[in-house]
């Protein structure tokens, strides 16, 4: 990434703004903007990514849509092309259109519907009535993040704490992963096993921080610990489309 962009980022739940903070972070400090639009978040949800956001040095905002209700409707995809034409980027990054078919999160395959229709329709002549003052928005780059078949990769080595930081803040996710009233003994021991200290730990908080630390650190090493990626520390993404370039690239 030579110089920054415009990198909007059509989020389903909160940590996918987490998940995509190298990529958001990097773009700003190149100069870039990055902005954020999450779709499903309770109030404490957003409380909390409100700080990661910071963090990322990255704006957010809410559409505080139903995980289970969304229908692809008409204003549903108004509320995303309106957010489109009003950013104008030259970067979408949304989900991955082949995870989210085998994703339990509720709402993921709607919402994979309406937003690439709303990337399609906000290029277009369309609905300009009802958006008025806001001119059509079309071929930004689109990247899926956390794809299952990624073909490129962000080197986050150099904001690996930031990213961290970010996603300490969201508390109320690292709750949920260190409750272990559900857990099974098997999975209980492979977790102490995993974090060292986890007997210690006298809180939910205290545990999921941990927890979710050494699974991040496992997944975002992945890429270069088994080929011949060069970034020890690696987002990773597919891009929509074939890249063309100038020169062959190092």
């Amino acid at each position: 990434m030579e110089k920054g962009k415009r990198i909007l980022l059509l989020g389903a739940y909160s940590m996918e703004v987490v998940e995509c903070g190298g990529a958001l972070l990097k773009n700003v400090r190149a100069g870039g903007v990055s902005h954020a639009a999450i779709l499903f978040a309770g109030e404490q949800m957003q409380a909390d990514l409100i700080k990661s956001a910071e963090i990322l040095e990255t704006t957010v905002e809410f559409l505080n849509m139903d995980a289970g209700k969304i229908s692809v409707s008409y204003e549903e995809k108004l509320a995303l092309i309106k957010i489109i034409r009003s950013f104008q980027p030259e970067i979408i990054i949304t989900q991955d259109p082949e995870h989210c078919i085998s994703d339990l999160d509720p709402g993921r395959r709607p919402f994979m519907t309406l937003v690439l229709e709303a990337i399609a329709l906000a290029g277009r002549d369309y609905a300009r009535d009802d958006l008025p003052g806001l001119s059509p928005s079309g071929g930004a780059t689109l990247y899926y993040m956390t794809p299952e078949n990624p073909n490129c990769v962000i080197d986050i080595c150099d904001i690996w704490e930031e990213k961290c930081a970010a996603m300490d803040a969201l508390e109320t996710q690292l709750i949920y992963f260190g409750k272990i009233e559900a857990a099974t003994a098997e999975n209980l021991a492979c977790r102490k096993k995993i974090v060292p200290n986890w007997d210690a730990c006298q809180s939910d908080l205290e545990r999921g921080t941990l927890w979710k630390r050494e699974m991040d650190k496992a997944f975002y090493m992945y890429p270069g610990s088994t080929g011949h990626c060069r970034a020890y520390f690696a987002e990773t993404y597919r891009r929509d489309g074939v890249f063309v370039l100038e020169n062959l690239m190092y």
